[in-house]
This record gives C-alpha cells, sequence and structure tokens, in this order.
C-alpha cells in the first residue's frame, strides 16, 4: 500500500463482497485508458485465479507477486520495487494496530515496509540488504517490532536503527498539507484504498483466510508448471527445461531468477548449466 500511494498509483482492496465492482470499474477503465497493468498483491485465495484470467480477457497486463508468507511477500515487494530506498519501516506483520503507524512514516519516507514476526525479519533479509538494498541507511521500528538482538545486529553493519510508537498517528497524503487523524485513516483504509490520480498501475489486495499459504498459492500459472517439473524430477538440468515445460529458454532463465530470487528454486552451477531444485524452504511448505 505504501508502495501505491507513494507512486502515485491507485491501490483497490478485494473484498469477498466486491469484486464484481472491482471487475465492472477496472472494465471501465479500460475502455478509455490504454496500457494499463495490474499488479496483484497476494494468494489466489486472496485474489482468485478465476478474477486474474478475466482481466487478462481484458487485454490487461497482469502480474502477481508474493512470497509463500506475508513476511516473504513484504521482502520481495522490498527488492523488487525499492532497490534505490534510503529508508525501511520494520513492522510486525500479525498486530495490525501497528500498520497506520508503519503506513504513515513509510509514506513520509518513501520507505517499503517490511514484516517482522516474533521480532524477527524474514528468512533472507540480511542477505537482501547487503545484495538488493544497497543505498539503505535508515530503519524505522514500529513499537515492538523487532528483537533488541536483531537491532543490534543492524546496527552493527552501520544501519541506524531509530523506533516510533505505533499510537496517536496521522497520515499525510504525498504531494498534500492535509493530514488526516489516525481514527478518521483508519477506516478509509480498511473499506476504500486511496485513488491517487494515476491509472496506469492498480493493486489489488485482499486479506486471505489464512495467515501462510500453500506453495503453488503464490505462483502463475506458467509458475506453477515448471515449479511441478522440478517438484516431479527432484532436480533436472535447466537446459532439459524447455522440453519438458514447453516455455523457451530465454522465460526459463527469467522464470527461474525470479523464483530464485523467492527463495522458491535454488540452482547450482553445473559446467555450463544449473542444477535445478526445489529449495529447502520449498519443501517444507
Amino acid at each position: 500500500m505504501s508502495y501505491g500511494m507513494s507512486h502515485s498509483s491507485w491501490i483497490i482492496q478485494l473484498t469477498p463482497t466486491n469484486e464484481n465492482e472491482v471487475l465492472k470499474l477496472i472494465t471501465g477503465l479500460a475502455g478509455f485508458k490504454r496500457n494499463i497493468s495490474i499488479l496483484v498483491v497476494g494468494a489466489p485465495n486472496a485474489v482468485p485465479i478465476e478474477f486474474e484470467e478475466k482481466l487478462q480477457n481484458l487485454g490487461i497486463v497482469v502480474k502477481r507477486v508474493g512470497g509463500a508468507t506475508r513476511l516473504d511477500t513484504s521482502l520481495y515487494l522490498a527488492i523488487n520495487y525499492w532497490r534505490d530506498c534510503k529508508s525501511l519501516v520494520l513492522v510486525d506483520g500479525f498486530n495490525s494496530s501497528y500498520y497506520l503507524a508503519a503506513l504513515s512514516v513509510a509514506v513520509e519516507r518513501k520507505a517499503p515496509i517490511i514484516y517482522t514476526k516474533d521480532g524477527k525479519p524474514p528468512d533472507g533479509f540480511r542477505e537482501s540488504l547487503e545484495n538488493h538494498l544497497k543505498d539503505l541507511k535508515s530503519i524505522i521500528v514500529v513499537g515492538g517490532s523487532l528483537d533488541p538482538d536483531e537491532a543490534d545486529f543492524l546496527r552493527s553493519k552501520g544501519y541506524s536503527v531509530s523506533y516510533i510508537s505505533g499510537m496517536n498517528v496521522t497520515l499525510r497524503y504525498p504531494g498534500d498539507n492535509q493530514l488526516i487523524p489516525g481514527e478518521i485513516a483508519a477506516p478509509l483504509l480498511a473499506l476504500v484504498g486511496f485513488p491517487l490520480g494515476s491509472l496506469l498501475t492498480y493493486i489489488l489486495m485482499r486479506r486471505g483466510k489464512r495467515e501462510e499459504g500453500d506453495l503453488m498459492d503464490f505462483l502463475t500459472l506458467d509458475e506453477r508448471k515448471l515449479v511441478e517439473v522440478v517438484k516431479e524430477k527432484g532436480e533436472v538440468f535447466q537446459e532439459e527445461l524447455p522440453e519438458l515445460t514447453g516455455f523457451s529458454k530465454p522465460k526459463i532463465s527469467r522464470m527461474i531468477a525470479e523464483l530464485s530470487d523467492r527463495r522458491i528454486l535454488s540452482k547450482e552451477k553445473y559446467g555450463k548449466t544449473y542444477i535445478i531444485r526445489l529449495s529447502e524452504r520449498a519443501r517444507n511448505l
């Protein structure tokens, strides 16, 4: 949501009762606005595959992003859409009372939000800071969302770690002097979303019924096919995958790179090719 607000995009929250209204809205926009793209955040239990296919049938480019858990999803969004960020916000992904404070400071700092659980960031967080978020200087923690030992480690790596309260928050729209008190902004966040002017990108988010999703819930149809082949084989040479899946070599390379970043597949150099396997974490899901 902070991405949409900071980048002048529309955020549309999909609920169990408004799917037809959302589809009508997007259908109408597609009728007069070219090159509409939609970034779907979440698993099919949140935004169904059938809904995604309806959008594709309208000629809309749809991309679904997410990891195996909400923590993984937040990290994936950060490293793929905020690589030049100077700050990031850490917030307990299971404490909704902190969300408004996190969103407020994220919009102000133009920073991504990464979820924690029991004070711990997502798996791969430290590696992501080193390999992807190379311009990062400041980490803002909402309330007690970060274990003190984790905070000490981040400081030892040269990051500034500061804390904000999760209470008494006001929200400022980007480019607007109007402040919205927390007691008003909270229901707006939950029910309306923030139309901020640009019709080029839509983010569809819906609270899922499950806290954690099955691995396949977070994959596109093509990604599912690739992962199922790798899962069935146990391990497979990358050069064999075009024949096994029917996908081109460039497409296989792109998919493996993205699924490796999401820690769903692993690849090991073997001569001039790679051995592709499910990651250890994916095998345990």
